[in-house]
């Protein structure tokens, strides 16, 4: 009986079935062929019996028990008398496993790790240790690739800010082929050299990828990264929009002190707090104030800073810091945490600026947009805006009394300047009514922000219609707008002109680079830092049969489009995350 269609010379002897499944088979093939000399031989010299592990059955884990023979050679030059014959379809050589069972251990390395896919396969009956499956893993060939033509460049970081290394990506199939151990000149240049047929590569903004290209592949046209470009402009709009809004805000605050001047308010209230909490924080002020006074008295007795300590029950260093001070030291403000009204402070302004007082009211139209807080809520954030008390529309409600400021709020004081930012670089159609009534006011703030606002428009236009050649009057408009904060990114354009402007007309861009470096970041910290380049690099460009057959099949994609900033997650997110990473600005 035949177990393998596929080994049409070995047949089942006995079958026998219990926790583990053991099948008996013997060989059938009348000769076999020497090893050393190739010769075939019918002469059996002896037979013995070898022991294989196969794929489970059912979760069964399958032993193969074979009957194999050993010939003798019939070439009697051949130094090899004796041979075993051998199974180049079911196993190598002094195997233990069949090759089945070892290309699964193999693939259960490659994309899950030695500890991780030892534990994953024995729980389905693919029994492998974790030193068997990295000995695999390491076996591994790579697949044999034809040489790239057009290649993209970005580091990674083994430990950030300390040490990096560089992934090279074939951008026509958006596969990674190579992973670098560092990211200097030497190495990437070494590299470039070793492969001829490279035509083009994109990369960011570094110099030193800059200086490799240069050196490893001079006739390759460099591009650069249409992402990393729209960042650096970011940057620079973001220092604009940060300086314009610490106008309006200093402008603010003096319009409301010359405001409270003129009233002459009878004492100052902090809006929110009640009388009970500000007894509590006068009577720790003065406490903290008299313990203050015992300590110069005792310091001038000629106490010692520990002696002090141990008589007043605080530490050392809490004596020498209030000494240090000269006064008592305050405690600072807490930071205030995320509230439930939050997302509905902007709509409880406008309604307050267009006259409804009313909290009860206010708390109604709240409910119907779905805020699930309290009303008190709602009542402490209405005290903020009138201090001196709200109308509830409820019986027993503090009468309303003179409001200490009467300027109207003022909505671009609640953006943040990254806030700000996001609003430029959206697609205006894209925003909502009060981002869009937002974008018009900071427009309307300062003519600089108009100026830059079309600036930043025309250059997003240049990067999704890919119309570089426009670059040149971008450039000039800019001089002679003269805005001092695109001065940084104007600079850097001059300086890798021919790049940017390939940028900018060329559909190549790191957007694929850019997910094989998360798959990248994945891989590493699953393996706990302990694995070595080596098995970090095959991970990294293993690739498994069916994503191959995926990608071989799919149309080419369309290029992504280069302002979608956050890779991958949706385009709402806020624009911290860019703001936070301009480390270099063009």
């Amino acid at each position: 009986m035949l177990i393998f269609p596929d080994l049409p010379d070995i047949e089942v002897e006995g079958v026998e079935v219990a926790e583990e499944i053991t099948l008996t088979l013997r060989t059938t093939s009348p000769t076999a062929s020497c090893p050393s000399c190739g010769t075939a031989s019918s002469r059996i010299q002896s037979r013995y019996t070898r022991t294989l592990r196969d794929l489970p059955s059912v979760g069964h884990p399958i032993l193969l028990i074979m009957h194999v023979r050993r010939f003798f050679c019939k070439k009697s030059t051949c130094a090899q008398k004796i041979f075993v014959e051998r199974l180049p379809d079911l196993c190598h050589p002094h195997a233990q496993r069949t090759k089945r069972l070892q290309e699964a251990l193999r693939q259960l390395g490659l994309s899950m790790g030695g500890k991780i896919g030892a534990d994953v396969g024995s729980e389905h009956g693919i029994n492998g240790s974790r030193d068997t499956i990295l000995r695999l893993v390491h076996q591994s060939e790579q697949l044999a690739r034809s040489e790239p033509r057009v290649i993209g460049l970005d580091d990674w970081a083994w430990k950030r800010r300390m040490r990096y290394g560089t992934l090279i990506c074939d951008l026509e199939r958006g596969l990674p082929i190579d992973v670098l151990p560092d990211r200097t000149v030497e190495t990437v240049s070494a590299w470039l050299k070793e492969h001829p047929t490279i035509d083009t590569i994109s990369r960011d903004g570094s110099s030193e990828y800059a200086s490799a290209i240069k050196k490893g592949a001079p006739q390759a046209r460099e591009v650069s990264d249409r992402w990393h470009l729209v960042k650096n402009l970011a940057g620079c709009v973001s220092v604009l929009l940060a300086s314009c809004l610490a106008q309006l805000r200093q402008a603010e605050v003096a319009a409301v002190r010359s405001e409270q001047a003129e009233e002459q308010p009878a004492a100052p209230r902090h809006p929110g707090k009640t009388r009970a909490i500000a007894q509590a924080q006068e009577a720790r002020h003065a406490e903290r104030m008299a313990r203050y006074e015992h300590i110069l008295e005792l310091q001038k007795q000629g106490m010692t800073s520990p002696e002090i300590a141990q008589r007043l029950g605080v530490t050392s260093r809490t004596i020498q810091r209030w000494i240090a001070t000269g006064d008592i030291p305050n405690s600072r403000p807490r930071k205030q945490r995320p509230r439930l009204l939050d997302p509905y402070k902007t709509y409880v302004l406008s309604r307050w600026h267009q006259g409804c007082h009313n909290g009860a009211q206010l708390e109604r139209e709240l409910k119907a947009k779905g805020y699930k807080g309290s009303g008190r809520a709602i009542y402490r954030y209405l005290e903020t805006l009138e201090p001196s008390g709200i109308s509830s529309g409820k019986r027993g409600s503090a009468p309303a009394r003179k409001t200490t400021v009467s300027l109207p709020p003022n909505p671009l004081l609640a953006l943040s300047a990254s806030q700000a930012t996001w609003l430029f670089f959206r697609k205006e159609e894209d925003l909502k009514a009060e981002e869009q009534e937002n974008l018009r006011l900071l427009r309307q703030a300062s003519p600089d922000l108009e100026t830059a606002y079309q600036l930043v428009k025309e250059f997003l236009h240049m990067v999704r219609e890919l119309t570089g050649e426009r670059l040149e009057e971008w450039l000039g408009k800019v001089e002679a707008e003269a805005l001092q904060a695109f001065r940084p990114f104007v600079t850097g354009v001059q300086q890798d002109k021919d790049a940017v402007l390939a940028g900018l007309t060329l559909p190549w861009s790191n957007g694929p680079l850019e997910g094989n470096v998360n798959r990248l970041k994945l891989i590493k910290r699953s393996m706990y830092g302990q694995a070595d380049l080596n098995l970090l690099k095959l991970r990294v460009l293993h690739q498994s049969p069916k994503s191959l057959e995926r990608k071989n099949k799919k149309k080419q994609a369309q290029q992504q489009d280069p302002l979608d900033i956050s890779r991958g997650r949706k385009k709402d997110t806020n624009f911290q995350h860019i703001t936070n990473e301009i480390s270099k600005v063009a």
